[in-house]
This record gives C-alpha cells, sequence and structure tokens, in this order.
C-alpha cells in the first residue's frame, strides 16, 4: 500500500491510540482536502472508515512497541527504510521520494537484508580490527588524527611520493577544525551533533588516547603515529562511498521512549567503521561486510535494547 504525506496525516484520526513512534503522528504535511477520495479510489477507505484490510495492515503502525529505521546513503542513492513491531508483527514502511509504501513481512527483516546487496558488502574480511570505547571529545580527535593520515596518504597516491604519517598536535588540532568534507570527523559530528572539544582539554584527550592504545609517541619530540590497526585503517579508508544510519526506538512509559543510534561509514568491500553512540561517548568497531548486514537486520527486526 502506497500513502502520501498528507493522506498519512489525514489517516491519524481514524485510531484510537497512538504513539510518538507512528508515522500518523510524526508526519506534519497538512492535508489539502483530497485524501479522502483518493484513500477510498486505493481501498483504504470505504463509508468514511477505515476497510477491513486496510485496518489489518495500519493499525500495527498506529502504536507501535518498537520501531526502527534505516537510511542507507550514496553517491547515486538514498535507500530509507522503517519497520514496526506491534503484537509480536513486523510491518515495513519504505520511503519512496512521495510518502511510504507499507508491507507486511511474515517473519523477520530478512526479505529487506537481500535487497541490500547491491549496497552493501557480503565480505566476511575487513582490512583492520578495531574495537575500543572513547568519550565524545576524544571520539573526534582520534579522527582527526586518521583523517590526518587520510589525507596525506590521498596525497601520497596522486604524487608517488613517500608519505609521513607522523604528526604533532598542533597539526591535529588544524585538522579537527578544517572542512574536509569527506573527513570522519565532519561526517560524525554533523550526523551526530557532536561539539568540537575545547582547546584546554587537548592535552588530556590526547593523554587518554594513548593510554588507550590509540597513539603512541614517534622518534621526533612532540610528534605521534597511530597504532597498528588504526594506521593500517587509516591508509586503507581513503574516500568513503556510503553512509548507514540505523536507529532504534522502544516505549519506555507513556509518551516516553528510549532510543539508540549507530553510524557506519563504509570505503569498499573491506572498510566499514561502526560508531554507536552510549551515555559515555561512542563504541567505535571496525565491520566487515557480513558484520554490517547482520546489524541492520539486528535493528530493523526491533529487538528490545533495555536490560
Amino acid at each position: 500500500m502506497h500513502l502520501t504525506p498528507t493522506e498519512i496525516t489525514f489517516l491519524a484520526d481514524s485510531f484510537a491510540r497512538t504513539n510518538p513512534m507512528s508515522p500518523f503522528v510524526n508526519n506534519k504535511q497538512k492535508p489539502d482536502g483530497t485524501e479522502a477520495a483518493s484513500l477510498e479510489e486505493k481501498g483504504v477507505f470505504k463509508d468514511g472508515k477505515l476497510t477491513e484490510e486496510a485496518a489489518r495492515l495500519l493499525l500495527p503502525l498506529s502504536a507501535p512497541e518498537r520501531c526502527a529505521r534505516m537510511i542507507v546513503q550514496k553517491s547515486f542513492a538514498m535507500l530509507e527504510k522503517y519497520t514496526y513491531l506491534s503484537a509480536e508483527k513486523l510491518t515495513l514502511a519504505e520511503s519512496n521520494g512521495n510518502g511510504l509504501v507499507i508491507t507486511p513481512l511474515e517473519g523477520d527483516s530478512q526479505p529487506v537484508i537481500d535487497v541490500l546487496s547491491d549496497f552493501v558488502s557480503g565480505a566476511g574480511i575487513k582490512n583492520a580490527d578495531i574495537h575500543l570505547s572513547l568519550p565524545a571529545p576524544a571520539t573526534l580527535l582520534l579522527l582527526a588524527c586518521i583523517d590526518l593520515c587520510r589525507i596525506r596518504a590521498i596525497g601520497a597516491y596522486t604524487n608517488g611520493q613517500g608519505v609521513d604519517l607522523h604528526f604533532s598536535q598542533e597539526e591535529v588540532v588544524t585538522q579537527l577544525t578544517s572542512p574536509f568534507i569527506n573527513g570522519l570527523v565532519y561526517g560524525l559530528a554533523g550526523n551526530c551533533g557532536v561539539e568540537m572539544p575545547q582547546a584546554e582539554s587537548l592535552p588530556s584527550l590526547m593523554a587518554l588516547l594513548e593510554e588507550k592504545g590509540c597513539i603512541r609517541p614517534a622518534e621526533a619530540e612532540g610528534r605521534w603515529q597511530l597504532t597498528s590497526d588504526l594506521l593500517l585503517f587509516a591508509r586503507n579508508f581513503l574516500l568513503y562511498d556510503s553512509l548507514v544510519l540505523l536507529e532504534a526506538f522502544e516505549m519506555t512509559g507513556e509518551n516516553r521512549m528510549g532510543a539508540s543510534l549507530e553510524l557506519v561509514f563504509c570505503a569498499g568491500m573491506y572498510d566499514n567503521i561502526s560508531f554507536s553512540m552510549s551515555p559515555e561517548g561512542f563504541e567505535i568497531e571496525t565491520l566487515s561486510g557480513a558484520d554490517l548486514r547482520a546489524r541492520i537486520k539486528e535493528t530493523l527486526d526491533c529487538p528490545s535494547f533495555r536490560g
């Protein structure tokens, strides 16, 4: 079933109970007066009420217990899909640029994963093995170190010369505030609303990165370098070609929701890096393509993420 944005708003009054996760609550486009006729033509409405078939499909979306959202963004396309769980039934809603296409799922979200092969690699290997937890300011500082090395590695490929992947704290600060549009700093801060660290905190954050095994002093005084897996990642992750956003929501009380967010940057088949938000900052992890597809399925299956 396809519903336009104004039809979704129009249908909101058809349900006795809704909650903040429902698309009938979240959609704000004002009806233009044609909705009753168009919905009757589609078989959604009859005599001013939902038809029995439409009610079976749409009621699970009126007050879902849990829901999830996936966005896969590439230079040539963007996929946006939502799943809603109600009374153990899973419903898929897909954005098509003019509303939602709504489809019941027989079991889990595997049919969605099956059509992702052109967008998400199914490879079972990854170039670098990274798994660590950092506060948000330290995460951005680490990403500035990585971005700095990425830029220098790209330069080495273009000019055919050697590359120095050592850096000073001052160079990292300059990179942190640069508008490098393909930078991980830029991507994470822009998509997750993370504020840049304050200048006075930088020495302690550099010390934390050393303590966490992310960086170590280089031979030259005052200079640093990434540790092995992070350096391997930086040298391979030159330009990311995809961005995957995964969000999950769960009702935790009357009109109260809990939420999770994961952002994944992808560069080719073997380099994907995930940032999962937590109260303490970010869980940072490299994923294989197979790992990423499993992570997408886990999210779209709408599991409970409360303890």
